[in-house]
């Protein structure tokens, strides 16, 4: 999708958004992007050329300037190319030369790579970074120890090495991945998850949450309902 579409796009989610109450919805790329707008505008001219520079080191790099109107000043060209890196950790998702790995399809962390930071060279998904979950019970059942990591301790990892004299692709790859967990953790569908009779395990953030019977309305993405023969919630982010 072209980037004049996106924020096309990015303009009546906020259009919507300030007109409508909308319990529970997901970012999805808009919303990250918009995050991190709000976030580039805060930054000083110093920060911003060094983030600016980092940035250039991510292999989406081209494929980001490609996707960019032609007649845009370099000022905004550097900050639509920030707010495109925040959507980077959920491109990888979708990109075959990266797996995932953990358990549950990838969302629960399992042996030593789980917490590796080595940069651009790792090509794995690492999907239970997107999220820390307050565990909670309605009905008196055990929770479970949260996993990690997890968003929290890796926001936390990400700003020491954005803060040391670690390399440059190291923190371009830290980042890219900030920049997108600050995102993550500000929408409800990333930060709880409810143990039950029905789930013992927990209902993986709500994405086994039931809706109705097939078949039903079940996309819970940002203006993308889809007809499913499935009775999941599917979430973005």
């Amino acid at each position: 999708m072209k980037l004049s579409a996106v924020l096309k796009r990015v303009c009546i989610v906020l259009f919507v958004a300030a007109g409508l109450a909308k319990p529970v919805t997901a970012w999805d790329d808009e919303g990250h992007m918009m995050v991190a707008a709000i976030a580039y505008d805060h930054l000083n001219p110093d920060v911003r050329s060094r983030v600016d520079h980092l940035l250039t080191l991510n292999p989406y790099y081209n494929t980001w300037i490609s996707m960019l109107p032609q007649k845009v000043s370099e000022s905004q060209r550097n900050k639509m190319v920030f707010m495109l890196a925040a959507t980077w950790p959920d491109a990888i998702k979708r990109d075959n030369a990266y797996q995932n790995d953990g358990a549950d399809n990838g969302d629960r962390p399992s042996g030593p790579e789980a917490s590796q930071n080595i940069g651009y060279s790792d090509h794995l998904r690492h999907k239970y970074w997107h999220f820390v979950d307050q565990l909670f019970s309605q009905d008196g059942t055990a929770l479970e120890e949260a996993s990690t990591p997890n968003a929290q301790t890796q926001i936390v990892e990400f700003r020491r090495v954005l803060g040391s004299h670690s390399p440059d692709p190291l923190k371009s790859y830290d980042l890219s991945w900030l920049l997108h967990l600050v995102g993550d953790v500000h929408q409800p569908l990333h930060c709880a998850s409810r143990f039950s009779q029905a789930e013992p395990h927990a209902d993986a953030g709500g994405n086994r949450v039931k809706l109705c019977a097939p078949p039903c309305l079940v996309s819970a993405y940002i203006g993308r309902p889809s007809l499913d023969n499935g009775t999941e919630v599917h979430y973005g982010g």
